[in-house]
């Protein structure tokens, strides 16, 4: 770990950090042992919610620590420690008031990225060379950053796409002070913002209360696993109770409202604050399995008469989406958040509803590779299913999401579709060579899910 405090900070400190776990890594969280320049520390240790197979998530790990600059401590897993126990305090009592904590702490990428804390990620450094590299190129985090944020948050439009989560990922594929500041502030500034519990939970984004697609759990979550602060976890789960409340995840083939955003943030906040509850798993389990029922039953279904097996999307009518293009079909770029969330789903299921769910998303990334794309190799906006029909997109600011939706489906399908794979990497190289991301909310939708791409690809 590499501590950075603060300006001003110095002197004898309470350190709170958490230490994301791949699966498998950790059962035990009193065997954990911290050292500064070779004298082992006295600790506060506690586990972080727990993987399907029962191991630690993430270990919350405090120490007392005279600072007097920027230092590294050395942390040790499985490692009996013998220095002793100190009480836990609140997190809330190592913040220097609104600015975070008081000493930061930061883990390398190459960690974060294999505990796969915030999905399946790969670091910026592994993506050097590679298609890959077009996020590296215009993902720009530091321009998009917690400043750029407070200074358009009175508009609703900057809010969207889960800003912290935004920012949590990128911290984990860079692993640097910049991201993990922007990702722990616009967290806490979203939790802020947040009224009432449960289905009742409102939020904080000017003028949206009751508008699902403002309501966000991963970013919570993923805040929780990386501070061991339960007001996170609390707040995720309201979140997620107040999505059930707002979104209906069945669509019955008519005008009624639905769209592959809606359904994927529902999937993705039922899946982690099931992740990171202490006593409502059960519940988001069973909101999760019925949103995924759900959603393969659209997939299954739509559009009426269209049969091939093998190549599916989330077919509805574009009223359904409150747009007019004039046909069924679907949208690549949304779908995105879709993919997300099934893979997510996936990850942490078992049996057939989980083999169902990657078996989606081939069929999703089939689709788009064969209808999603103009003649130029452009992906459309709004797509048709197996008629033709395709509405062009008319800014270069969608070319990373159907790359990342056929990366998917090539390493779902396992790795061996050399179109797929080819149509993947050709769409990431235009993003990297066309791909425009003039405004925050662009850089928001485009750096959310999509930059997952060079992993799925890597394997």
């Amino acid at each position: 770990m590499h501590l950075v405090p603060q300006a001003g900070v110095g002197g004898d400190q309470r350190v709170n950090f958490a230490v994301p776990l791949a699966p498998g890594l950790l059962g035990d969280d009193t065997q954990v042992r911290v050292q500064h320049a070779g004298t082992e520390l006295a600790t506060a240790l506690r586990g972080l919610a727990r993987h399907p197979d029962g191991s630690w998530r993430s270990v919350q790990i405090q120490v007392d620590l005279t600072i007097d600059g920027e230092t590294d401590l050395d942390v040790d897993l499985n490692a009996a420690p013998a220095a002793g126990s100190i009480d836990a305090v609140p997190v809330a009592d190592t913040l220097d008031g609104d600015s975070g904590p008081r000493v930061w702490a930061l883990l390398p990428a190459d960690w974060l990225t294999a505990s796969k804390f915030a999905g399946p990620l790969g670091t910026v450094a592994a993506a050097d060379g590679t298609p890959g590299q077009a996020w590296s190129d215009k993902c720009d985090y530091d321009e998009w950053d917690v400043e750029a944020f407070l200074g358009a948050m009175g508009s609703a439009d900057v809010w969207l796409y889960d800003r912290g989560t935004i920012h949590w990922r990128g911290h984990a594929r860079r692993g640097d002070l910049s991201t993990l500041r922007s990702a722990y502030l616009e967290t806490a500034i979203y939790r802020e913002g947040l009224t009432g519990q449960g289905p009742n939970t409102g939020i904080g984004v000017p003028g949206k209360t009751g508008d699902a697609k403002y309501y966000y759990t991963q970013n919570m979550a993923l805040h929780y696993l990386m501070t061991g602060d339960d007001r996170f976890r609390e707040s995720a789960e309201d979140v997620a109770e107040a999505y059930a409340d707002l979104w209906n995840p069945a669509y019955d083939g008519d005008d009624g409202f639905w769209t592959e955003r809606h359904a994927g943030f529902g999937l993705l906040a039922y899946v982690w604050a099931m992740n990171v509850s202490d006593d409502q798993a059960q519940q988001f389990r069973d909101l999760a399995d019925d949103a995924v029922t759900a959603y393969l039953d659209v997939q299954d279904s739509y559009p009426p008469g269209y049969d091939d097996p093998d190549a599916r999307c989330f077919a509805h009518t574009d009223t359904a989406a409150d747009e007019d293009f004039g046909f069924w079909g679907c949208s690549p770029w949304l779908s995105a958040i879709l993919a997300d969330g099934l893979d997510q789903y996936a990850t942490e299921s078992s049996g057939a509803q989980a083999d169902a769910a990657r078996a989606s998303i081939v069929k999703l990334g089939r689709v788009i590779a064969r209808d999603g794309l103009d003649p130029d190799g452009k992906p459309f906006y709004w797509m048709g299913v197996g008629d033709g029909n395709g509405a062009v997109d008319d800014y270069d600011e969608h070319w990373g999401e159907s790359a990342y939706v056929i990366a998917m489906a090539y390493y779902h399908d396992g790795s061996a579709d050399a179109e797929l794979r080819q149509t993947a990497e050709d769409l990431a190289a235009s993003f990297g060579d066309l791909g425009e991301v003039p405004h925050m909310r662009s850089f928001n939708w485009q750096c959310r899910s999509a930059v997952a791409t060079p992993w799925f690809l890597g394997q």
